[in-house]
């Protein structure tokens, strides 16, 4: 008894170290970013690699953002983001409320070829949107950025899921209350769906975020780019000057960082529930 003890708590300990190094090794990348962040330019590629600068530089940061068009990007970005998400939330939800809980002829069928177009390729529709665009007027306009990224059959789908996990009983009980869809969709199935709505705030908010295809082609003014191909502006007009790109990249990351600080309780609860069910 105790050699079989004494094996299983051998095999935990290994299969912990080896996650230990495997997630050391996924940080580090985003670890030596920082570090080098607070470097001096001669400092950064330095072997062997010095995690905490033998002198920290504090003017990276305001060098990236006072002295180049940082701020600029980073409003742009929060533009589109933002707006994106308010579109994308509530029409994900409400269309995945009428998918989950309304009964019309065909709705099966819809459903199916909405989630059929997330086959087709996002390189496939580039060229027809650009003419499309073209011809309403929307190209230079972060109008190209956002209508695209509100309609999503993905995230349709995942709310859809979250809702069809919700006994259909409470929707019955409401609409014997005299609650009509409004009412249910807002006070009874929304506040049951959390994690669902995080999960989805999550997914939406990076993809709009490091969005790079479609503000690289929709978007040539200046004064319109997000921070994604703003940092790559950036990166080749500081092409040697690492440390401050290093302060770029982290600076572009740190919304998503703190994002997930604040979110990760219900995101993670989200993949607890989905792996209870039934």
């Amino acid at each position: 008894m105790m050699n079989s003890k004494c094996k299983t708590f051998l095999l935990r300990l290994v299969i912990t170290a080896l996650v230990g190094i495997f997630a050391l090794l996924c940080i580090f990348p985003f670890i030596w970013m920082v570090s080098a962040s607070f470097k001096n330019e001669i400092d950064v590629m330095e072997f062997p690699i010095r995690i905490i600068p033998k002198v920290v530089n504090w003017n990276n940061y305001p060098t990236v953002w006072f002295k180049s068009d940082f701020p600029l990007y980073y409003k742009n970005s929060l533009i589109v983001t933002s707006v994106t998400l308010i579109g994308t939330m509530i029409l994900s939800t409400t269309a995945a409320y009428g998918f989950a809980r309304l009964k019309f002829r065909g709705k099966n069928i819809i459903f199916a070829v909405y989630l059929a177009t997330l086959m087709v390729p996002v390189q496939v529709v580039l060229l027809p949107k650009y003419i499309y665009f073209g011809q309403l007027h929307l190209n230079n306009t972060f109008y190209a950025l956002i209508l695209p990224g509100i309609f999503s059959a993905f995230n349709t789908f995942l709310m859809r899921q979250y809702f069809e996990g919700i006994p259909y009983e409470l929707t019955e009980a409401a609409q014997l209350d005299g609650a009509n869809h409004f009412r249910t969709f807002f006070q009874v199935i929304l506040p049951l769906t959390k994690s669902g709505l995080v999960t989805l705030l999550l997914f939406s908010f990076s993809w709009t975020w490091n969005d790079y295809i479609n503000p690289l082609i929709y978007c040539n003014k200046e004064s319109l780019l997000t921070l994604t191909v703003g940092l790559q502006r950036f990166q080749q007009a500081q092409s040697t000057h690492y440390a401050l790109i290093m302060a770029g990249c982290t600076l572009a990351l740190a919304p998503l960082i703190i994002l997930f600080l604040f979110t990760q309780k219900y995101f993670i609860e989200s993949f607890a529930s989905s792996g209870v069910k039934g």
